[in-house]
Parts: C-alpha cells; sequence; structure tokens
C-alpha cells in the first residue's frame, strides 16, 4: 500500500474540467493565458503523476483542465514553475508541448514511467534519456525517420546532477518510444532493442524530443521502472506483468524520488540561466 496519507491525498489539486465559456484563449487545446504558464514544464503522462508533482509546489493553483491535459502553475523554491499532464501517446504530447510552447514554456522535463529492457533493472529503478529510439508515429510529419531524436545535453546533466546528489545513481541512455502498448509479440524486435543496449521502452519520448530539436526547446526526461528485467516483482499482491502504480510500494517510492530529481534539476536550470549562463535561448 501507499505510504502516503489520507490527509495527503485528499490535499492534491482536484482534476476538474475547466468551464472555457466566454473567454478567448490563445491556445485551441490548453485553455490558459500566456502569464499562468511558466517556461519550466514538466510534462508527465499520468495524470496523477501530475497531481503529485503539483502538490510538490508552493502555492499551486489549477489554470487550464481540458481535453485531458491538467495544467498546474505553482513556485519550487522560488522558481515558477508549470506542470502540464499529456496523457498516453505522442499524438496528445505533441499538441500540449506545441501549445505550451506557444505560450512561452521553452524547458521540458518529462517525468514518466517505463518498461525495463536490460538484465539488473528493476521496479523503482531510475533511467534518464540521452536519446530516444523512434518507433512512434507523431514526429513523421516533422522530420525524417533518420534524425535522431535527442536530448538536450543540459537538461540531462541538471538531471544527472540532481539525482547523484540525492543519492540515486541512475541508468544513462538511449530509450525506446512506441505508439503501441499492447503490440503483438515479436522477439526479434525485442531483442534487437536489448542487444543495442536500450534501457527501456515508453510512448512519448520521442515526440519530445524531435519537438525540443526543431522548436529550439530544452527537453529532458526521466523514468521510474514499472516492470524489471524479470518481469515485475511487486510488492503487493499482483498478477500483472507490471507494477500497480497506485499501490506497489517499490514503484511509488521511485515515483517519489523521480518527482524530486525533476524539480531540483528544473530549479538548476533556472537559477543557472538566470545567471546569464544560459547556452540556450
Amino acid at each position: 500500500m501507499s505510504d502516503r496519507s489520507d490527509n495527503q491525498l485528499t490535499q492534491r489539486p482536484k482534476l476538474e474540467v475547466a468551464d472555457v465559456s466566454g473567454i478567448q484563449y490563445p491556445q485551441h487545446h490548453i485553455k490558459a493565458m500566456p502569464d499562468e504558464i511558466s517556461r519550466y514544464c514538466f510534462v508527465p503522462g499520468d495524470h496523477i503523476r501530475g497531481q503529485k508533482i503539483a502538490e510538490r509546489l508552493s502555492n499551486v493553483v489549477q489554470v487550464s483542465a481540458n481535453r485531458a491535459m491538467f495544467v498546474h502553475t505553482g513556485t519550487y523554491r522560488g522558481v515558477k514553475m508549470t506542470v502540464c499532464s499529456t496523457g498516453m501517446g505522442g499524438p496528445q504530447a505533441a499538441i500540449a508541448i506545441e501549445e505550451l510552447g506557444m505560450l512561452g514554456a521553452d524547458t521540458f522535463i518529462r517525468v514518466g514511467s517505463a518498461g525495463a529492457l536490460q538484465p539488473g533493472i528493476a521496479v523503482g529503478d531510475i533511467a534518464i534519456a540521452t536519446a530516444a529510439y523512434r518507433d512512434g508515429g507523431a514526429t513523421r510529419r516533422l522530420l525524417p525517420i533518420p534524425f535522431p531524436a535527442v536530448a538536450d545535453f543540459h537538461v540531462t546533466q541538471a538531471l544527472l546532477d540532481s539525482a547523484r546528489e540525492s543519492g540515486t545513481d541512475p541508468y544513462l541512455g538511449v530509450v525506446a518510444s512506441t505508439d503501441i502498448f499492447y503490440a503483438p509479440p515479436n522477439q526479434d524486435f525485442d531483442k534487437m532493442l536489448t542487444d543495442a543496449g536500450t534501457l527501456c521502452i515508453e510512448m512519448e519520448t520521442d515526440t519530445l524530443f524531435i519537438l525540443g530539436q526543431l522548436r529550439k526547446f530544452r527537453c529532458g526526461a526521466l523514468f521510474v521502472m514499472d516492470t524489471g528485467d524479470q518481469g515485475c516483482k511487486a510488492t503487493c499482491d499482483s498478477e500483472k506483468p507490471w507494477a500497480d502504480h497506485a499501490a506497489d510500494t517499490g514503484f511509488l517510492r521511485g515515483e517519489d524520488n523521480a518527482i524530486g530529481i525533476a524539480l531540483e534539476a528544473m530549479r538548476r536550470l533556472a537559477v543557472f540561466k538566470s545567471r546569464g549562463n544560459g547556452i540556450h535561448l
């Protein structure tokens, strides 16, 4: 069971559909004004994970809730930050990232979950992406498949430094992104990814990184593993091959760790930029 108290759960920002009538918003899907969005954005897929990030911010408010994209803005250690949960898959993530960018965001960190592909990686472990294998279809109209989906160096460095200072030794390397969760078994494909050293597989990071390249955003991603190399050795009763995101204590500890790492990494990026040392933008 989760170690979060009932009181903590009741204090989470509510996920409510926004009343957008009578207001002319500048974007079609994210119903928010530019001053409500920070340049520093987290883009988890999971709405509950988005809530968990938001509840770690001070003075947090829900600024948009439309088309299953729940947006909260607050401050972390004095830095204004925004959280937008994108839902599952590249197409919706692309809409969220594009519109957040048009509202003024330029730095994005995905805080996701993923299935491990390498021996020794366990449920709750943390991985940081340097690049993503492009098995998704959302970005094929933007840049051709030979173009690499690569993380921003400075965001990746901030994530790595934050992880190590927290006492975490994360996995660092290439991840795979795909559009299909319930894909037909393909042992040759799985073996190719594993033999190439791919750390894990998920659904949105190739989209994030390609948009970063195309739109000149700074983008990075980290993940908590919800399956291990030998399947899910869950710490609660489960017959599924992956961890229960609401109840598996190993996964929940890893998720909480990933959120803390991401928040501190984003703060570092903001402080670095404010000192006039930023390389990008």
